[in-house]
């Protein structure tokens, strides 16, 4: 079974189980990243920023921090991200699989399954959640969602899992981009936006970094215990080796789309001086 396909489905168990109601969360997740009418080249340093949002799943993929998707484009790593990183992973096989799963994320992700728990269990007193836990305690993957869910649901209020998501939007688009399923300036077109929303909703790499350490172990007790020691690693690196773009790149860089000229250009005159 597709890894993506499961943890949908293991999310939608997870609901049921504690019966939350969605209706008070819905709004959150609408409406979808804008798209900007008139699109203008990132900079440079715009571009390292965005990849920057995604960099500790990229080093924990021995990933190169600085180029979109990773790596360079050659034969083999396009062969590997179309049928490992992308087809085993994510599910996606073309390029309407990808728009559909970066939709998937703008329109709620893992973050609504955090947010409908959380809201379930705000109505609790503390019996009834020690109750519900109780009741998951034999499966793992089930108490540790509901374990993380008592943990942080005070501290992600407001924010949510969005770094753990959109975090993996932009690695997302960076993968499309890769695989040939996006143009190099969809990708951007895409990635931008998100970097904007992440900018805004955290106060620093390291609020940031925390938030996908926190989402990706509420996705998954089984692969924290594969990787999450390693995820953690990564996380401690980008935060203070010299190297580490977490360290080099201001958190407030302005990411504001480069202003596009809309005077015409003066033409060269042809007549002899």
């Amino acid at each position: 079974m597709r890894l993506m396909r499961h943890l949908r489905t293991n999310a939608c168990v997870m609901l049921a189980i504690i019966s939350a109601s969605c209706v008070e969360t819905e709004h959150r997740y609408l409406p979808l990243l804008p798209t900007e009418a008139s699109y203008a080249t990132p900079t440079p340093d715009q571009k390292l920023w965005a990849l920057a949002t995604c960099a500790i799943l990229t080093a924990s993929n021995r990933g190169r921090l600085d180029l979109l998707g990773g790596c360079e484009r050659t034969p083999n790593e396009i062969k590997m991200c179309r049928e490992t990183t992308l087809g085993e992973w994510w599910g996606v096989s073309d390029r309407a699989d990808l728009l559909k799963s970066l939709t998937w994320i703008e329109e709620g992700g893992h973050r609504k399954g955090f947010d409908q728990m959380a809201h379930a269990f705000s109505a609790l007193t503390p019996d009834q959640k020690n109750t519900r836990l109780a009741r998951v305690a034999d499966d793992n993957e089930k108490s540790n969602k509901v374990a993380i869910v008592l943990k942080y649901m005070g501290e992600y209020a407001n924010k949510s899992l969005t770094a753990w998501d959109f975090d993996r939007y932009v690695a997302l688009c960076g993968w499309g981009y890769l695989a040939g399923y996006l143009s190099e300036e969809e990708a951007w077109q895409h990635i931008m936006p998100a970097a904007r929303l992440l900018q805004q909703t955290f106060c620093s790499w390291e609020d940031l970094g925390k938030n996908h350490v926190v989402g990706r172990e509420f996705w998954s007790w089984q692969q924290t215990q594969v990787r999450g020691k390693l995820t953690r690693q990564c996380y401690t690196k980008l935060l203070t080796d010299p190297a580490s773009p977490w360290v080099r790149l201001k958190w407030d860089m302005d990411l504001s789309p480069p202003k596009i000229s809309t005077e015409p250009q003066s033409q060269p005159s042809n007549r002899t001086p």
